[in-house]
């Protein structure tokens, strides 16, 4: 049943960015521009060609203006978000593909401008899935931007405070694209609810650098319209809508406890994470691109644990070259300072295609032709990324590892092509990190119950937890009806990590964990009793994670996990470690009420 404009309503959503709000609601309607058409004499064409440039020269000066005054607000890093859109603007196909319509369609700059971004959002179709930056959003801003320039319009429509009073508000809207951002009252805005997105969109990116809690994946069309205050709760993933008194109280004081948590923890965490008989536990991050990462995270981390190279194919619309791909690992490197990037090969196929590579239909794409499996079948694309990163590893450190490997044998076919790859260099004269790392992710639950021949044969190994979990479980972690089947803390899960686990101790293979498990503090202290000592996670985790690690030993994490596996069950499982996790630390009390 659709709400009414008083009713009180909670509404689940997907959390993007932690903290609570509370604010008015304010709904942002991004106003298409109206696309005027008519046609052209042949004459016409080289005067519309020039209003063209006229306008893509404007463009990408608001650009620079936009992301100016970001930078000055939420970084260097978060304001890149707006670099997709320079790059575009500054794609040779893309000017060619507009001239081109003027001149053979005889159609005005509005009209080529349209049918031109209309058709690259088309080969973007299907890219965005879950929390991946959606490319088509940058497609759509640049094309309203261009359509504002050469009408004549202001450079964005985006939302204000409500009646410019100095109430917070809640902004609600289906998208947030950029060029909305700009004319945010950002003083005053509380939260966000969009309908799409996810942890890497813009809207996303936005919310963590100002440090505005943000919800996505909510029906915003079904709200009432100016539904009054609401309570948006990044931690947990909903919104109320028109809550009670008691409601707005209680959102207030979880806000300030969570604020208050988390500067403890950032205060009293620092320096290499220890357990508390002083064992070193390797702390990393999960990585899409460096909008996600906030810059004083980065202190003290050894590195970067899984970076996810597809984003540099997805963000684009056709494959980058080997020069291009060289030029953004050493980039990479650089904003390290001497840590290790761990850069996961392309993972792309089923569920995650590209729009420049044309793969079959598959009725079952997340059990399909995807990561190595696709890049052994297609050899050019693996030996370009591998040479690539090959090149890069002389300008820093850097580890290569290899995703979706379902039997030792494809590992070992990698490894030829690296080797390879090493004899062309050495030949040519070029440099590399003769001791570079190739390691193995472990997702397919086949594998990890026949671990051995892989931990002896690759050079460390990374547990990819979310697929290995939903895999085993048969359970699609998106699907809304089985959501609640999904739960890493399966007995049969756990059993699978340890055994990953225990093969790898056996050939004295170092093994981390880099799926979500890594940043949840109940599955941390099993990890821990399990003997991982390695964990990659998001940034936003990282501070929670030190805590647990610092609070615990060895032997109490080893006991814990012990007494877990033996009670059989899910729920009892969670129930223990959680009560277990509270005793051992019992500051985390807070964060975990809030969290839900």
């Amino acid at each position: 049943m659709t709400p009414t404009r008083h009713d009180r309503v909670v509404v689940e959503g997907k959390p993007v960015s932690p903290g609570l709000a509370v604010g008015h609601a304010v709904f942002h309607d991004a106003a298409d521009v109206d696309v005027p058409v008519f046609a052209l004499e042949e004459e016409d064409v080289k005067a519309e060609q020039h209003r063209l440039a006229t306008a893509l020269r404007r463009a990408k000066k608001q650009l620079a203006e936009v992301q100016a005054t970001f930078e000055s607000e939420v970084g260097k890093h978060d304001a890149a978000i707006f670099g997709m859109q320079q790059l575009l603007l500054d794609d040779p196909s893309f000017g060619k593909g507009l001239r081109r319509r003027i001149a053979e369609d005889l159609v005005n700059a509005e009209v080529a401008v349209h049918d031109e971004i209309l058709q690259w959002v088309q080969r973007l179709s299907g890219v965005h899935t879950g929390g991946d930056r959606d490319p088509a959003a940058d497609l759509r801003d640049v094309g309203l931007r261009l359509l504002r320039v050469l009408s004549g319009r202001p450079s964005s429509s985006g939302p204000v405070a409500k009646g410019g009073t100095e109430e917070r508000y809640i902004l609600v809207t289906e998208e947030l694209l950029p060029s909305d951002t700009a004319s945010l009252d950002r003083k005053l805005l509380a939260g966000i609810v969009t309908s799409s997105g996810g942890a890497a969109s813009h809207a996303a990116i936005l919310a963590r650098g100002l440090g505005i809690p943000a919800v996505t994946g909510v029906d915003v069309a079904r709200l009432p319209a100016r539904g009054g205050r609401w309570v948006v709760d990044g931690n947990a993933g909903h919104v109320i809508v028109n809550p009670s008194d008691e409601d707005v109280a209680a959102a207030a004081e979880r806000g300030r406890s969570f604020a208050r948590l988390l500067q403890g923890f950032e205060k009293e965490t620092r320096g290499v994470a220890r357990t508390r008989d002083g064992a070193p536990v390797e702390l990393l991050l999960n990585v899409e691109n460096w909008e996600e990462v906030p810059r004083r995270v980065l202190t003290d981390l050894g590195g970067i644990g899984l970076y996810r190279t597809e984003f540099l194919y997805m963000a684009r619309p056709h494959f980058p070259s080997e020069q291009e791909q060289v030029d953004h690992y050493v980039g990479a490197l650089e904003r390290m300072d001497g840590g290790t990037i761990t850069f996961r090969t392309i993972d792309v196929g089923g569920d995650k295609p590209l729009p420049y590579l044309k793969t079959p239909h598959e009725p079952n794409p997340v059990l399909g032709w995807r990561g190595l499996r696709l890049s052994l079948e297609w050899p050019d694309l693996l030996y370009s990324q591998l040479r690539a990163l090959l090149r890069a590893s002389a300008h820093g450190k850097l580890r290569i590892l290899l995703p979706m490997v379902t039997m030792v044998e494809e590992f070992r076919a990698a490894r030829e092509i690296v080797l390879s790859i090493q004899s062309d260099l050495r030949a040519a004269g070029k440099p590399f990190d003769e001791g570079l790392e190739l390691g193995a992710m472990v997702e397919v639950p086949a594998l990890a119950l026949a671990c051995g021949p892989l931990a002896a044969e690759a050079d460390f190994v990374s547990i990819g937890t979310n697929d290995l979990s939903q895999y085993a479980l048969a359970v699609d972690r998106n699907n809304a009806r089985v959501a609640d089947l999904y739960q890493p803390l399966n007995p049969g899960v756990l059993s699978l990590i340890r055994h990953v686990v225990d093969a790898c101790a056996q050939e004295g293979t170092p093994v981390s964990v880099c799926g979500e498990m890594a940043g949840d503090p109940e599955a941390v202290l099993l990890l821990l009793g399990m003997g991982i000592h390695a964990m990659s996670m998001s940034p936003y985790h990282v501070p929670i994670v030190r805590q647990v690690v610092a609070a615990v030993t060895r032997d109490e994490a080893r006991a814990v996990f012990e007494s877990a596996v033996a009670l059989g069950t899910t729920t009892a499982i969670r129930t223990w470690v959680r009560s277990e996790l509270l005793r051992l630390v019992p500051g985390l009390d807070p964060w975990l009420r809030v969290r839900g």
